[in-house]
């Protein structure tokens, strides 16, 4: 890993430069900083400031079933299920339905096979802190607010990518989870002049997933309701639903990206009905999954945001990086 790191930053190793300015999205931890939601609230709030830019979204497809096709969504209609595309780009396709989603393992083939099919501005690489083929315009790296790196141990006797001193390669640092102070470890590894900006993960929705009709969070308000996910930290949701004021009655917790199976839900179903429990909760990542699987009467579906403390300051220092005439960068201008 250190010797992969070492051969990119000597230039022995190259990065593929595109002709479009590339933000990447990435964490030095293993899941759970909050990323997925980031890229979603980047690509809103750039959409909103700029509605004519065209963007597209490059993912992995961590757990994805279909390693052939390589389109999500062509921003007008989806074109895999969750089981073909993985969980977190089916839920970008959901959550940003006018927005390319794309897929592969070979970034830089599907970058290239997306811009030639699209007339794309600007490329989001999602999850993408350590794939360094493609050359990025801005490196955001995530860090859980609550969490921190929590040490520096890398995988396998350790919750770390890479070691924390490879924070250096960040353009600036997204504090997700942001609870009033900085976390030590990143203060201890982080250079001094990098941005820090700061974000507040906050419900922004329900749904009762059958129906799909929204209803209002306050409704939820003591109710006894079973929680269920597969996410890197449960807690984090757990302490969303204690927010809307939903009284947990039990919990089934999953593995992350978890690829649920009908007997699954059916268990949880029969054992909540055996508590007197009628109602499910669960989060948006985990229902993608949920399709034609469901055999819950009622089932709420709670959706999240990223919230920035300080928006406007993150967006124009995006700015710079994606309407660009210098040589850094392959961007525009406004």
């Amino acid at each position: 890993m250190e010797l992969r790191n070492r051969l990119y930053d000597l230039g022995i190793f190259k990065a593929h430069r595109l002709p479009v300015p590339v933000i990447a999205v990435g964490n030095l931890t293993v899941g759970g900083t909050g990323k997925t939601p980031l890229t979603i609230a980047i690509v809103r709030g750039l959409r909103a400031r700029h509605p004519s830019l065209r963007i597209g979204v490059l993912s992995r497809g961590y757990g994805r079933t279909n390693t052939k096709a390589w389109i999500v969504s062509d921003g007008r209609k989806i074109l895999m299920d969750a089981r073909e595309s993985g969980d977190e780009p089916q839920m970008m396709a959901r959550c940003l339905p006018d927005v390319g989603i794309f897929v592969g393992s070979n970034r830089v083939n599907i970058a290239r096979k997306a811009l030639a099919r699209f007339p794309l501005d600007v490329l989001i690489l999602d999850d993408a802190y350590q794939h360094r083929r493609i050359h990025r315009d801005i490196n955001i790296l995530c860090v859980d607010g609550e969490q921190g790196l929590r040490g520096k141990r890398v995988l396998p006797s350790g919750p770390l990518r890479e070691f924390p001193w490879n924070m250096k390669r960040a353009t600036c640092l997204a504090i997700t989870r942001y609870n009033g102070r900085i976390p030590r470890d990143i203060s201890l590894y982080l250079p001094p002049e990098t941005p820090i900006f700061k974000t507040h993960l906050v419900p922004s929705g329900v749904l009762e997933g059958v129906s799909g009709t929204p209803v209002p969070p306050e409704s939820l308000r003591n109710q006894d309701i079973w929680a269920v996910c597969g996410i890197a930290y449960p807690e984090s949701f757990l302490e969303t639903l204690t927010d809307l004021g939903v009284r947990i009655t039990g919990v089934t917790p999953f593995p992350d990206h978890y690829p649920y199976t009908r007997k699954d839900l059916e268990q949880i179903a029969s054992q909540a009905e055996r508590k007197g429990i009628k109602a499910i909760i669960t989060t948006e990542k985990d229902w993608v999954k949920w399709a034609g699987k469901c055999p819950f009467q009622r089932v709420y579906v709670v959706s999240v945001e990223q919230k920035f403390v300080d928006e406007e300051k993150f967006y124009a220092f995006l700015d710079r990086f994606v309407y660009n005439t210098s040589n850094k960068t392959k961007g525009g201008q406004l």
